[in-house]
């Protein structure tokens, strides 16, 4: 991409309306509004800023003019004015201009005052109702503002610890201790309070309170608002001008009966009782108030208010000061926390609060009606193909063009949704009703649905219904990569994926033309005489591709050359001769009466993975064999062979590499008879043979992050292109990894133990000699003593040894088995195996139940699975008189025959035997294998007390008051059906900003060029795109938010970084929910940072949370080394508070999770030990520190050999605590002798011995390492102070 444009803007003024003028009320209001657009936006833009500005976000039917003159919404404000005027900064002005309202306009104007006044709750979406969303929960941390740095304040902070540190000859106490933050005494000791609740959050967090949420931060200001019963207008009053009649209860519960105008709205005299559609006057109303008690603002005069907002101030003193609260409480938020999302679906949690209330709302039943009438009818597929069909000559084009078309394709989503679910509810008349439902075809509002099963026999001998569910969503991943590229001749079809209760809808915009009838003809039946009507053939046929009808392949030239472009090109794709199609055989081209050229029926746009069909398919006996045949390989993988394969080839770039069309495929390649390909089997070899060994190779050599959840780990899985079936694949490859490592580290350890034994008999031979030459010298002295000589020099100095006797300490890496790397993901494919399976039994049972009996059947399978502990014989509970549960073959099933299900279905999609002891271990890990099998089914539970045994029942009862006690009921089972509702999972095409990314790509590489300023001026502008493509609130934005943020923190712009990060957070805590992995990431990265940035409260309280969520999902017990980790970085927090007590503390639980994980002998338990003692030893507690370095000197002896670095500078440590404690108890004993000596009475002394000195070796010696007697030897005896004992502390810290 080249440069982006220069950013040219103009100043507009915009002249505002007075909207009281007509109605006489005067009040202080802005009139006029002065913003910057640049110059190549459209009026609608201005439009659209209006419909959000606070001065006009109530004015929702208005035009604008310049010069007298109406604009049009398509006009560029860069033609109001001219070049000169722009290169002066002359401002463009705009009028506001109220318009007269109309019927729809008015109902328009009801439901946008609906959501503006808190109608629209920050939880609601399209799917609203079908599930339910809620909020993010960052603001429950109650983290402390961004701590900003002063540049100046730092620096001399610098000067004065580079001047304390020159003063301290030994170093500051800062420096040997660790960083200490600077904050105040409150916030250490919050700090320190909320560490300990880390304790107690890691020791048991309550699923029930971690998964209550907050009430919504936006309520409505008033109790209704909704069209009067009195629609519609009668004829007599429609020709005096009214347009409907609406019905508002305020908060103060007086009931507003409104009528709808071409100037606005006024309060009527109509009541519940009474219809009187005329002016309420002030005499009236008065009158009215004081029988009902109610008060109100006096409007004396006012008649018509043009918009509903000034009329229910007017009414209602509660609703100002409530739309004043809640302004005032946003104000307080980040915006991402509350706004509607634009382009995404809110997370629907699989635990919700509580029971969804309903406040009894007649505008909820009048939607769909109002709706008909403020949205026209939509054909999505012609907006879909007009929005491709904009030009695209300036960025601000390219930008509109995007947002259109991201808006459209969730909307069409949403609208797909709400017809599937009438379909799936039998409320929705088939356009073929004689047919079985699964052959049932239904068109609604311009979208096309059918059941996913394979009614054409198209997959007959690929595994029927199976192969074609699979299908679907490989279509719908072909859709997602070519919305990702902008090609003009080729047209596709808008597709969205419905889930609900165990079937499963397509639904699509159909061909213009191909479902149109071209008439009918009568056909008469020469031999009878009898007359038929017969519908005539449709011209709209399949033109190159696969033909149903014929069964046989067409093949059109001008098609051909339109997919031979860009579309071949991008997917890598090549034709067998020239009679061939450029995409699979089963794919169809079509030309619709719009004269586009569609393309439909897109699964097979990539290869199929043959070697696992050969494994797992070909040659299989058909009970044991994979289900279905429709194992293609994913786009990514296509992707990261294509890289290598253009890596690997000398003096050819990427862009030579597309434009040639190197490197294709057959995607016909043993899909069709007699059609081969070796390149399909090298793609395969290299999935098989590098890219699934390399990346468990990569998690276990910490490069890429080991997996929270199963969905964390399908996630990472499809990032490398790998498939789902190869989770079994995936657990062969990372225990025979993780076994091949245990062999290495013990024969390490074989190792170490001879090497030890050799190096204890060379130090005992070696000091016994150095020992012989100490002996030997002191006899010379002694000698030369005696004989009164004097002693020679060479006597007096040091002994000469020769260098290469003496061994010099190692520095070895250890040889580690990766527990915390491999174990998790070995753990976390085993509960996506087991959860993926149960999903699929759910989905077998529950196609033949009624709605109504689906949560009847999970519950009795969650009670066999789960709750057989509290309740062994579990009964499935009656559905309706309709549906006897006893019809239903779910009833019927034991645990038993559940488990064997769950093993052979294990074993037939993953290719891995699961023991029934395996089966039951990950069973019991309750809470997250619950959430994995809700999540994949569609299904959210009520948050409240699940017992799983009875004693949990009684001690919940026992804990309650004694009124409640007694009025218990102890449930007959662990769940029941009252206890979830079953949701639908959609599934939709993805859509990314082209533009956003070519931005994001610059500015990325300008970064690394060092070009930091211009880098971050272009991400921070592809991120700008992305928000006004997809909206605020979108799981795209919250990734690139968390990518700002690690840029600017590696620069060092701390404080930008965190802002960044705890966007990041809320957004990703409403789009995938607060216990995602998304969100955990996230919020492990701005603890990071928190803590980087001096502010450990913050930090805590983030770290509180992970703990929260890794207790909950017991990620203690995959080995997860999230704890670890944490309470790691705590012991850094602790520090920097300067509470050495608390860090203690930390470190010891910290070395308890390690013993409790990988037992003493662990690496990571030496390394703690040995932190442990270096913080004793600073803190003077000599004889503890002593015990923590002699654990640690273990460890180190045992995994890393005597001779190591580390092993010699623990038994220094050993040795020189043990001199220390031994000099310091020496002190105290010769005070003790002191005090008494000065207390008792004086004894003569006695002569002394003048005996011969004998020549006995020094006790002292035989005690010390050849390193202290290599000091001695030469004249540096270690001082035994607790100075130096801190020293040594410091050069020994690990």
């Amino acid at each position: 991409m080249s440069a982006p444009e220069p950013n040219v803007n103009i100043k507009v003024n915009i002249k505002l309306p007075n909207v009281h003028a007509h109605h006489g009320k005067k009040t202080q209001t802005q009139d006029k509004l002065s913003l910057q657009f640049n110059k190549d936006s459209k009026v609608q833009t201005v439009l659209d800023v209006l419909t959000v500005a606070k001065q006009t976000k109530f004015l929702t039917n208005i035009q604008l003019k310049h010069n007298d003159t109406i604009l049009n919404d398509e006009q560029v404000l860069s033609e109001l004015t001219t070049e000169k005027s722009i290169e002066k900064d002359i401002p463009v002005d705009i009028a506001v201009e109220l318009k007269p309202y109309t019927y729809r306009e008015s109902l328009r104007h009801a439901v946008v005052v609906r959501d503006l006044v808190g109608f629209s709750s920050e939880t609601d979406d399209t799917l609203s109702e079908f599930a339910v969303s809620t909020g993010s929960k960052i603001e429950s941390l109650n983290l402390k503002e961004i701590r900003q740095k002063d540049p100046e304040a730092e620096k001399k902070k610098e000067e004065a610890a580079a001047a304390k540190k020159a003063a301290a000859p030994g170093g500051s106490e800062e420096e040997k201790s660790g960083h200490f933050f600077d904050i105040t005494d409150d916030e250490k000791e919050a700090t320190a309070k909320m560490i300990r609740e880390i304790f107690k959050s890691e020791k048991g967090s309550s699923i029930k309170q971690f998964f209550t949420t907050n009430p919504s931060l936006i309520t409505p200001c008033v109790r209704s608002l909704n069209l009067s019963q009195y629609n519609p207008v009668p004829a007599f009053y429609k020709t005096k001008g009214h347009l409907l009649y609406l019905q508002v209860v305020t908060l103060e519960g007086e009931s507003l009966h409104i009528t709808g105008t071409p100037s606005g709205f006024y309060v009527n005299k109509s009541s519940n009782s009474k219809f009187d559609p005329s002016l309420k006057v002030k005499a009236e109303d008065d009158l009215d108030s004081k029988k009902h008690g109610h008060k109100h603002e006096s409007h004396s005069g006012e008649t018509t208010f043009y918009n509903l907002y000034d009329l229910l101030a007017a009414h209602s003193k509660n609703f100002t000061s409530h739309i004043e609260k809640m302004e005032a409480k946003l104000a307080t938020l980040e915006s991402a926390a509350y706004v509607k999302p634009q382009t995404a679906y809110l997370h629907k949690p699989w635990l919700i609060s509580n029971v969804p209330s309903n406040s009894g709302d007649y505008s909820n039943l009048q939607q769909n009606y109002i709706n008909n009438i403020v949205n026209l009818e939509r054909n999505f597929n012609d907006e879909f193909q007009a929005i491709k069909d904009l030009p695209i000559v300036t960025i601000f084009s390219r930008i509109e063009s995007e947002r259109l078309l991201a808006k459209l394709i969730h909307e069409f989503s949403g609208a797909a949704t709400e017809g599937a679910i009438l379909i799936m509810q039998n409320s929705m008349v088939a356009m073929n009703p004689e047919a079985n439902e699964s052959e049932q075809i239904f068109l609604k509002d311009n979208i096309f649905y059918s059941y996913v099963t394979d009614i054409m026999g198209t997959y007959s001998d690929k595994g029927g219904d199976e192969a074609a569910r699979v299908a679907s969503n490989q279509d719908l991943l072909t859709i997602s990569i070519l919305n990702r590229i902008n090609l003009k001749d080729v047209r596709y079809l808008l597709t969205t994926v419905v889930d609900f209760g165990g079937k499963r809808l397509l639904a699509q915009t159909p061909v213009p033309g191909l479902l149109g009838t071209m008439g009918s003809e009568v056909i008469k039946d020469e031999t009878t005489g009898e007359e038929t009507l017969k519908d005539m053939e449709n011209d709209i046929i399949v033109s190159y591709g696969y033909d149903e009808t014929t069964k046989e392949r067409v093949h059109d030239t001008a098609f051909d050359n339109i997919l031979g472009k860009e579309f071949a090109k991008v997917f890598h794709l090549k034709k067998a001769d020239d009679k061939d199609v450029w995409f699979s055989s089963q794919s169809k081209g079509i030309v619709g009466t719009d004269k586009r050229h569609y393309i439909l029926d897109l699964a097979n746009t990539y290869p199929v993975d043959i070697c696992f069909v050969r494994e797992h398919y070909e040659g299989v006996d058909e009970e044991s064999r994979y289900p279905h045949r429709q194992t293609l390989l994913r786009p990514e993988l296509i992707e990261k062979w294509w890289n290598q394969k253009v890596d690997n080839e000398k003096d050819l770039s990427v862009t030579e590499a597309w434009e040639d069309g190197k490197f294709t495929y057959n995607v016909d390649a043993y899909q069709v008879d007699g059609v081969e390909d070796k390149t399909v089997d090298e793609i395969s070899n290299f999935l098989n043979n590098e890219i699934i060994n390399g990346l468990i190779e990569n998690i276990s050599e910490g490069n890429v992050t080991v997996p929270y959840s199963g969905s964390h780990l399908i996630d990472t899985l499809h990032l490398n292109g790998i498939n789902v079936r190869y989770l079994g694949k995936i657990i062969e490859v990372a225990k025979a990894m993780l076994t091949e490592q245990e062999k290495k580290h013990d024969d390490r350890l074989k190792e170490i133990v001879e090497s030890n034994s050799e190096y204890e008999a060379w130090e005992a031979a070696y000091l016994e000699k150095i020992q012989k030459m100490i002996k030997d010298r002191q006899e010379q002295i002694n000698k030369y003593v005696q004989e009164g000589k004097e002693v020679p020099q060479e006597l007096k100095e040091g002994l000469k040894l020769d260098e290469s006797e003496v061994r010099k300490v190692t520095k070895s890496d250890p040889v580690l088995v990766g527990n915390d790397e491999l174990l998790p993901v070995i753990g976390m494919a085993y509960m996506e195996i087991i959860s993926r399976s149960m999903k699929h039994i759910l989905r077998s049972y529950a196609k033949e139940l009624p709605i109504p009996g689906i949560s009847s059947m999970v519950a009795y399978f969650f009670n066999l699975l789960f709750g057989n502990n509290y309740n062994s014989s579990p009964k499935a509970e009656q559905i309706d008189d309709f549906y006897p549960v006893s019809d239903y073959k779910f009833s019927s099933v034991t645990r038993e025959i559940l488990l064997e299900t769950i093993i052979k279905q294990a074993k037939l999609r993953f290719r891995i035997d699961i023991t029934p002891e395996e089966l039951e271990k990950y069973l019991s890990y309750k809470i997250l294998m619950i959430k994995e099998i809700c999540t994949k089914f569609g299904v959210q539970l009520i948050n409240k007390n699940y017992f799983f045994t009875p004693e949990e029942f009684e001690e919940f009862k026992q804990a309650q008051d004694k009124k409640i006690r007694s009025k218990l009921i102890q449930p007959t089972a662990t769940f029941a059906k009252d206890d979830m509702i079953i949701i639908p999972l959609v599934k939709t095409s993805k859509y990314n900003s082209i533009l956003s990314e070519e931005l994001w790509n610059q500015g990325t590489g300008l970064v690394a060029e060092e070009k930091t300023e211009q880098g971050l001026t272009l991400m921070a502008q592809s991120l700008a795109v992305l928000e006004d493509v997809k909206g605020v609130v979108h799981s795209e934005v919250a990734s690139k938010y968390l990518s700002m943020a690690t840029v600017h923190s590696r620069i060092g712009l701390l404080p930008e970084a965190i802002a960044f990060c705890r966007k990041a957070c809320t957004i990703y805590e409403r789009t995938d929910g607060f216990d995602s992995f998304e969100s955990i990431r996230a919020m492990n990265n701005l603890a990071l940072l928190e803590l980087s940035n001096e502010s450990p409260l913050n930090a805590a309280s983030i770290y509180n949370r992970i703990i929260e969520i890794s207790t909950i999902f017991d990620l203690e017990k995959f080995h997860h080394p999230i704890t670890t980790t944490v309470f790691g970085n705590l012991e850094q927090l602790a520090l920097g508070t300067a509470n050495m007590k608390l860090t203690t503390e930390v470190l010891t639980h910290l070395a308890e999770i390690i013993v409790k994980l990988d037992g003493k002998d662990a690496v990571a338990y030496g390394f703690t030990e040995s932190r442990l003692g270096n913080l004793c030893a600073s803190n003077k507690e000599y004889q503890a520190a002593l015990d923590h370095i002699v654990e640690a000197e273990k460890v180190f002896t045992k995994e890393l050999g005597s001779n190591d670095h580390l092993t010699a500078s623990a038994k220094k440590w050993i040795n020189s605590l043990v001199n220390l404690m031994n000099d310091l108890r020496q002190q105290k004993m010769m005070q003790k002798s002191q005090n008494a000596a000065d207390n008792s009475p004086v004894i003569q002394p006695g002569k002394k011995s003048h005996g011969k000195k004998q020549n006995v070796p020094d006790p002292k010696l035989a005690e010390k390492s050849v390193d202290e007697l290599l000091d001695f030897i030469e004249g540096d005896e270690p001082k035994k102070s607790g100075k130096n004992a801190k020293g040594k502390k410091k050069n020994n810290k690990k």
